[in-house]
């Protein structure tokens, strides 16, 4: 009778050679990847919730950078996030460059969102767009 090592070092050997191995660690690597990059959209939410904004941000940056350049619904959402933030700080600063980076942001998501052709998505953007417009313009 063989022992469990063996046994399990005869799997491990058996998907190697057949390349299911690689094609396992990949998709444990990828769903990695999307935990984590859901755990800072999750601090990044209950930031901004709490009126944390630079906190907010920050998580958002890093969620930002764990997301697959593939994922571009999951990008333009974070880019509106982030310009939500960013608008936030800015708009009680009264500070009119950081609401124009906030546009940026905004555009940038919606730009995303038209190429996907996201209408709900760009829908919403180009709401948030109004307000920092709007708040822009109350500053001059």
């Amino acid at each position: 009778m063989k022992r469990p090592a063996t046994i399990i070092i005869g799997f491990i050997a058996g998907l190697a050679i057949s390349g299911v191995l690689g094609d396992l660690i990949i998709a444990a690597s990828s769903s990695a990847g999307r935990i984590s990059s859901a755990w800072s959209i999750s601090k990044a939410e209950k930031f901004y919730a709490g009126g944390n904004f630079s906190e907010s941000l920050n998580e958002y940056e890093k969620a930002l950078g764990k997301v697959k350049p593939d994922n571009k619904k999951l990008i333009a959402k974070i880019k509106n996030n982030q310009a939500l933030n960013v608008f936030a700080i800015a708009d009680k600063a009264k500070d009119k460059s950081q609401i124009k980076k906030s546009l940026e942001l905004f555009n940038e998501s919606l730009k995303i969102y038209e190429e996907i052709k996201d209408t709900q998505g760009a829908a919403e953007v180009n709401v948030n767009i109004g307000e920092a417009k709007k708040a822009l313009k109350e500053l001059k």
